[in-house]
C-alpha cells in the first residue's frame, strides 16, 4: 500500500489552523520534515517553529508566553506529562488550539482516559478525533487524536472557507474534519465527562 502519512500530516495541522479564527502561528513538536509543507499551504501563518521530539522536554520551557496560536504536537511521548502541558499552556496564546496524537480510543482506553484527564486539567474543550492510518501492508486501521482548545469549538467554529478553498489537500475538507470527530456510542459514554464539547 502506498505511504499515507501524509493523511496523520493533514489533520494535525490543518483542523487546528481550520478551527481557529486568525492562527498566524504555529508550534510543531515531533513529526517528519513534511509537516511544514501543510503549513505553508495556508498563507496566513507567517512564524512557525518546529523543535525535534528529542529536544523538546527542554526547549518549551523557554518559549516565550502567548506566542503561538496552534500547537501541533506530533508525538505521544509527552501527552500525559502534566509539567510539559503547562509549559505549552504558557507559549499557546489565550485563544490558541492544539492538536496531538493520542492513544487508540476503542483498544487502548485506560491510556486515553489518562491522556484526557491530563489534558482536560488545563483545557475548557477537549474533543478526540480519527483518522486513518497505514497499518504497515495490512491495510488501514483507525488512529486518533485530541483536539484542545479554551475557546474555539472544531466542528462549531470550522472556517469552511479555509477548509474548503486552501489548494493541496489530499485528505482533508471540511466534511472529514467535522466527521472526525463523530464517536460511537459506547465512546461517549465510557469518556463521559472527560470529553469536553
Amino acid at each position: 500500500m502506498e505511504n499515507l502519512h501524509f493523511i496523520k500530516d493533514e489533520m494535525l495541522i490543518h483542523i487546528p489552523i481550520c478551527t481557529h479564527a486568525n492562527p498566524q502561528s504555529i508550534l510543531i513538536i515531533g513529526g517528519c520534515d513534511k509537516i511544514i509543507e501543510e503549513v505553508n499551504k495556508h498563507n496566513i501563518i507567517k512564524d512557525i517553529l518546529q523543535i525535534k521530539e528529542a529536544d523538546a522536554q527542554e526547549a518549551v520551557k523557554d518559549l516565550d508566553e502567548d506566542r503561538f496560536d496552534i500547537i501541533v504536537i506530533a508525538t505521544d511521548a509527552f501527552i500525559t506529562d502534566r509539567l510539559f502541558w503547562g509549559f505549552l499552556n504558557k507559549t499557546l496564546t489565550p485563544k490558541g488550539v492544539v492538536s496531538t496524537v493520542s492513544s487508540r480510543i476503542l483498544t487502548q482506553e485506560d491510556e486515553v482516559v489518562k491522556e484526557l484527564e491530563t489534558i482536560g486539567e488545563i483545557f475548557k474543550i477537549v474533543m478526540p478525533y480519527r483518522y486513518e492510518a497505514s497499518a504497515h501492508g495490512t491495510g488501514l486501521s483507525c488512529r486518533n487524536a485530541i483536539l484542545a482548545s479554551h475557546s474555539y469549538h472544531p466542528t462549531a467554529d470550522i472556517n469552511l472557507q479555509r477548509a474548503d478553498l486552501t489548494d493541496g489537500f489530499n485528505y482533508y475538507n471540511s466534511d472529514i474534519a467535522i466527521g472526525a470527530f463523530h464517536l460511537p456510542t459506547v465512546t461517549r459514554k465510557r469518556f463521559l465527562g472527560l470529553i469536553k464539547l
